[in-house]
């Protein structure tokens, strides 16, 4: 069972990459933008390749800070295990390439990045939980992605803007349009509106540079379905994972790390409120197109529009300001997700001189936990009382929620 849950969840992903990647090329081609693509996975392993110290030292950083990761569970307050696999690796070559930078020597980027691996993996899920226990009602899991920072303070931001607007989920819809509570139904017909306006701007001539051999409006229409179909075999892929991951690693966890948070990837959240999922999706799109022209005046960059970024964790960030600020949240939060993200992305692309001293000109990341990791790590001693305090921080909340917990409290 737990290989067919492994399988729903790649296949899901493989297929929205695959419908989605036309769509970011004809948008491109009719916004006349041209600019850096963003991409924390490429990114990383551009500079990997390009450096073989960062590829040996983040890998030996990237075990090492899942072991300490593990023991701080076991002896501090904060109970979360980041399982999230290839956050861990964008992190741990964030943290490798910036001691490298700073003039470290081997050792001690194995050091003192190993320690800042596992305080840094510990910390974001911690910080996003407050409001994953209101989206699920529960304390069974987390999530450890790295848009974490971006994702909650949009949120909070939605939640000031939204106040007590109606939940997202309980929007009540005429007859006509009850079919849009159906998931597959609304998704099918907001991608049907993205895929059909980039289609019939862009024309035949060039939607034929993907397929030639079909008519460009059914072209647009078969890829929305497709993204659609990716969509529900990972919502499906992820309810048989929580059904079977999370009693397992309580057994487990009893015993090694007693009350230990398993801390999951993103669409763990999906289920939990798909209205505002597709809010947040269609807010976030919207919030990155804008900040592109910005960020071109800002910074002389143009981190191009992220649409996996914005279903992924543009609609977390719709969940979440949907529990914090209703609907009207949601939306906010989206926008304000997607601005966050293309600028910091525009911003940190100029920091590092776009990155062209590793080897990986023309990307940019796309996971902001990352992007202001690596700007605070530009020194080094800053970056790591940055990190202790807001550990010892958020240790101090944990603390507090727990008490308030024990006695009865409402938290």
């Amino acid at each position: 069972m737990h290989i067919v849950c492994v399988c729903g969840l790649g296949m899901g992903s493989s297929l929205l990459v695959t419908e989605i990647l036309p769509f970011v090329g004809l948008f491109q081609e009719v916004s006349g933008l041209s600019g850096f693509a963003t991409g924390s996975e490429i990114i990383v392993g551009a500079i990997q390749e390009a450096v073989p110290i960062i590829a040996s030292t983040s890998a030996i950083i990237m075990g090492a800070g899942f072991l300490v990761n593990i023991l701080l569970a076991r002896f501090t307050p904060l109970k979360y295990i980041f399982l999230t696999g290839h956050m861990m690796w964008i992190s741990s070559v964030a943290v490798a390439f910036c001691l490298y930078e700073f003039g470290f020597n081997t050792g001690m980027i194995i050091g003192i990045g190993t320690i800042l691996q596992g305080m840094f993996l510990t910390l974001m899920p911690a910080i996003s939980q407050p409001i994953v226990r209101k989206v699920t009602g529960s304390n069974d899991f987390a999530i450890a992605h790295l848009t974490t920072l971006d994702t909650v303070s949009s949120a909070y931001i939605g939640g000031l803007i939204g106040g007590k607007s109606k939940s997202a989920e309980d929007m009540k819809l005429p007859e006509k349009l009850k079919f849009f509570k159906d998931t597959s139904m609304s998704i099918a017909i907001v991608m049907f509106v993205f895929y059909m306006a980039v289609v019939i701007i862009a024309g035949p001539e060039k939607v034929a540079a993907y397929d030639a051999s079909t008519n460009y409006i059914v072209y647009g229409l078969l890829k929305a379905l497709g993204f659609t179909a990716g969509v529900l075999v990972l919502l499906q892929g992820v309810r048989m994972l929580l059904g079977e991951l999370v009693p397992a690693f309580k057994g487990i966890a009893d015993k090694l790390v007693p009350n230990a948070v398993p801390a999951l990837d993103v669409p763990a959240l999906f289920g939990f409120a798909p209205n505002s999922l597709m809010l947040g999706f269609i807010f976030a799109t919207i919030g990155m197109i804008v900040a592109m022209f910005i960020s071109s005046a800002l910074f002389g960059a143009v981190p191009l529009v992220s649409i996996i970024g914005a279903f992924f964790t543009g609609g977390v960030a719709g969940i979440f300001g949907n529990a914090r600020g209703g609907r009207i949240g949601a939306m906010v939060s989206g926008f304000i997700y997607g601005m966050e993200l293309i600028l910091l992305s525009g911003f940190t692309y100029q920091l590092f001189g776009r990155f062209a001293a590793v080897g990986a000109e023309g990307t940019g990341h796309d996971c902001i936990d990352a992007m202001a990791l690596m700007t605070i790590m530009k020194n080094p001693i800053i970056g790591i009382v940055i990190i202790i305090g807001a550990f010892i921080l958020v240790s101090v909340l944990e603390v507090r929620y727990q008490k308030k917990l024990r006695e009865g409290t409402k938290v």
